[in-house]
């Protein structure tokens, strides 16, 4: 298991932006409880994205959209990078050789590059449940899947 400070984790979540907030509310047709709460599990996100591995698959869309919510209010996100980080935090999205690649493994042999990203999807989970515990998890790849699927974020743009 790999080591993160819980004190940054409860700094982290201490973090507010009504800017980010009202964005994310004229983008998306959710309440502001939901965006308060879509904030709190990005910035859970971003915690454990200090551990190598760590990525957003589909089903956590909606963390990535609040994230790069939070990237366009640039000054903002370089102090609260700065201030958590002690770094600018990148937000760095598949390169076109990354997804080349997985498209080529996949064709080449199907089962393998199931079987890889369910490894690095187990490692998701696992980081996710001894770093933020087994309610995260559970909205995360339960909820979240459902609430907040490619299609219904379609739904909820505005």
């Amino acid at each position: 298991m790999e080591t993160l400070q819980k004190n940054q984790l409860d700094e982290l979540l201490e973090y507010e932006n009504e800017d980010v907030l009202s964005r994310f509310l004229d983008m998306y047709d959710v309440t502001e409880d939901e965006a308060r709460d879509i904030l709190r599990e990005t910035l859970k996100f971003l915690y454990i994205s200090q551990i190598p591995g760590v990525f957003i698959p589909d089903d956590l869309l909606i963390i990535d959209e609040m994230w790069h919510n939070m990237i366009l209010f640039t000054p903002e996100y370089h102090e609260f990078s700065q201030k958590h980080f002690n770094q600018y935090f990148h937000h760095v999205p598949a390169r076109k050789q990354e997804k080349e690649d997985r498209k080529r493994s996949l064709l080449a042999d199907p089962d393998s590059a199931r079987q890889a990203y369910l490894e690095k999807l187990e490692k998701l989970i696992s980081v996710t449940y001894d770093h933020l515990g087994e309610d995260t998890v559970t909205k995360w790849f339960e909820e979240y899947p459902v609430k907040y699927s490619k299609e219904q974020l379609k739904t909820l743009r505005k």
